[in-house]
């Protein structure tokens, strides 16, 4: 960040100040076309101070009442009301200064109008005291606008800082080194015995680096893709497991082109194989189910588990867990899944449904 951007944004924090340098702004602003056309520069100033208390007032009550109690939570008929109210009110008061105050103050022996006429005579207050009124709170409007776009878009980039600091937490749970360690260990093993599995193991292990750290930079990729490298982190797992694992991997998809966030479903088959197999010395099941249709997700992982629960010496069991996974689908399908876990003291169950026809949030990159 610059001095001068580092500068900006102290000046924004100061919201005090920044609403007077704003004013003065306007002030100024005004001040300088108006004498153009050759007025005088001292009644301008009086005129212009005149005209300030009804701004001010119609200014503040529109941006800290109106707008947030009202527009915001969709009180429209409550807002327009209140906006008449608002204009037709400082109206009146800028033509009662502008009557009792600034003529005595220039000396112009004018007839003074009464209280109930400034009150009563609509057609002054439209045609010669609303447009100034209305003037600053319409820039202010526009203002609250344009710093809600920088904020939002301020908001992205916060996301985008998200999402890479996820993925990369991610991925380093999904190469773990404990589970690189073995998967190596069994090439190493089926290397020496010269097997026939060997050359295809490898080439499945380099394409599930390959896609963590290259397809997954977009923010979205076919579902055939994600089915592609689940099928893969499957093959690898049961070449640790061997026989003694019961695993079924079932999968429908109408249209394999669907798009998807990567890696959201990967995380749920892998804490089966860690809270599940990993624990279970026996012979451990899990069932994955797997289903696309008109854009509508539908994904079950259950996975068998010991009673007992296991002291994890390895810390192997540390991965993306639950709550990092729902932080994900909150940023990439916010509103559009539904996660629901059911849990037993033998078995663990969950289910995620996603309305992928809903485009998930595109970050910045």
């Amino acid at each position: 960040m610059t001095r001068f951007q580092a500068y900006i944004q102290a000046l924004l924090q100061e919201r005090v100040l920044l609403h007077v340098l704003a004013w003065l702004g306007f002030i100024v602003g005004w001040l300088i076309y108006a004498s153009l056309w050759g007025n005088n520069l001292y009644e301008l100033i009086i005129n212009k101070l005149c005209y300030l208390p009804p701004q001010i007032i119609a200014t503040y009550l529109l941006l800290y009442y109106q707008l947030p109690q009202q527009i915001y939570q969709g009180k429209y008929v409550a807002f327009s009301l209140l906006l008449v109210a608002n204009m037709y009110f400082n109206t009146v008061l800028a033509r009662w200064i502008k009557v009792y105050v600034y003529e005595p103050i220039m000396h112009q022996s004018l007839d003074q109008d009464s209280i109930w006429s400034i009150l009563t005579h609509i057609y002054p207050l439209i045609g010669q005291y609303l447009l100034w009124v209305a003037i600053p709170p319409a820039l202010a409007i526009i203002l609250k606008l344009l710093k809600t776009h920088f904020s939002e878009m301020g908001r992205f980039e916060q996301l985008q800082k998200e999402k890479a600091k996820a993925e990369l937490n991610f991925l380093q749970a999904q190469l773990h080194p404990h589970f690189l360690f073995n998967t190596l260990n069994n090439l190493y093993t089926l290397s020496l015995q010269k097997s026939e599995m060997t050359p295809t193991l490898v080439w499945k292990l380099s394409e599930i680096v390959d896609y963590m750290f290259e397809e997954c930079k977009a923010d979205q990729v076919p579902i055939h893709k994600e089915i592609q490298l689940l099928q893969n982190y499957i093959d690898l797992e049961l070449l640790r497991y061997g026989d003694r694992l019961a695993l079924s991997f079932e999968h429908e998809v109408d249209e394999p082109t669907t798009s998807i966030a990567p890696l959201v479903l990967l995380s749920m088959v892998e804490n089966a194989f860690k809270h599940g197999a990993s624990g279970d010395m026996g012979k451990p099941t899990i069932n994955i189910d797997l289903r696309v249709k008109k854009g509508h997700l539908y994904f079950r992982v259950f996975n068998s588990k010991v009673e007992k629960i296991q002291v994890d010496e390895t810390a192997y069991k540390k991965g993306i867990g639950v709550a990092n996974i729902k932080r994900q689908l909150g940023l990439r399908y916010p509103e559009s899944y539904q996660f629901h876990i059911n849990e037993e003291a033998t078995t663990y169950e969950v289910i995620l449904e996603i309305h992928l026809q809903t485009q998930p949030m595109e970050l910045i990159n």
